[in-house]
């Protein structure tokens, strides 16, 4: 890679991936309107995320710890290109970027619609988990009796991560609703397959009181959801696109790859920031 960046001669095997991804996803042709009401059969609602960015969860199962390495430096690439595209979604509409990115239907679009051959969907799970007399003393650990509804892997994990995130803001008001939503991505990575999920997830408490929730007293109104959406990474050519990037930094490959997108795949690009900017502008009114 020089400094002026990529070529299509530099990444045939990306080249190759990203039109048959087009045609297939028919980018090339007639778009579907965009819509503001992205996710709106969700089990979470819109809404702005409680933490600063999204949560994210690596878990290595059978994979090299080669292939790992290269696999991962690869996803935290393509959720740098994300962020940025949603930045510069917030922009062209007018709103904040700080704003956009708490947006948890921006975010999924994002990866959802991500014009990027990395990723393949796979399938969507929702639930949720309600109980009106929810006892903290017969059951301290929350986090574990809410989100191991199915056994998604590594949810758990996600949602302490964002509880951290939050400051501990979740129980410091007595007598008052508390509303938490978060915005995760785990990654578990295999050796046959690389499997990504998506996560919204919300927490409502009701009839909380301090002592409740730091001595384990008493009980509390609990409602909770999540909805997820499951993506198939693509390992060979994730480690074929590590080996050109070689070890340079994570922002600046991302900034070299979105280049390379806008060169040669500018009204594709142009498409997919513009789908994001309506739901930003849907939720900002």
């Amino acid at each position: 890679m020089s400094d002026l960046g990529f070529t299509k001669e530099d990444l045939p095997f990306l080249v190759e991936a990203m039109e048959r991804r087009h045609l297939q996803r028919g980018l090339l042709a007639a778009d579907p309107p965009a819509s503001a009401d992205f996710g709106k059969d969700d089990q979470v609602p819109a809404g702005p995320m409680s933490i600063p960015d999204p949560v994210t969860v690596n878990q290595n199962g059978t994979m090299t710890e080669a292939d790992y390495k290269a696999c991962s430096m690869v996803m935290a690439v393509c959720q740098n290109m994300v962020q940025k595209t949603l930045t510069d979604a917030a922009t062209a509409a007018g709103i904040a970027p700080d704003v956009a990115l708490k947006s948890m239907n921006a975010w999924l679009k994002a990866y959802v619609e991500f014009p990027f051959p990395f990723f393949t969907f796979k399938d969507t799970q929702s639930n949720t988990y309600k109980k009106d007399e929810f006892s903290l003393n017969a059951d301290p650990d929350v986090v574990e009796s809410i989100v191991n509804i199915k056994n998604v892997a590594g949810l758990k994990d996600a949602v302490v991560g964002a509880l951290r995130k939050s400051g501990g803001n979740l129980a410091s008001y007595e007598g008052t609703e508390q509303h938490f939503n978060y915005f995760g991505v785990i990654t578990a990575y295999n050796e046959t397959e690389i499997s990504v999920r998506v996560i919204k997830y919300a927490m409502n408490l009701k009839k909380t009181v301090v002592k409740t929730l730091c001595g384990g007293f008493e009980k509390t109104a609990l409602d909770s959801a999540y909805d997820t959406y499951q993506f198939v990474a693509d390992k060979e050519l994730m480690i074929k696109m590590q080996a050109k990037m070689g070890d340079q930094m994570v922002d600046y490959m991302a900034d070299k790859l979105l280049q390379f997108v806008k060169a040669f795949y500018d009204q594709q690009l142009q498409k997919f920031v513009e789908s994001i900017g309506v739901i930003l502008k849907g939720e900002s009114k």
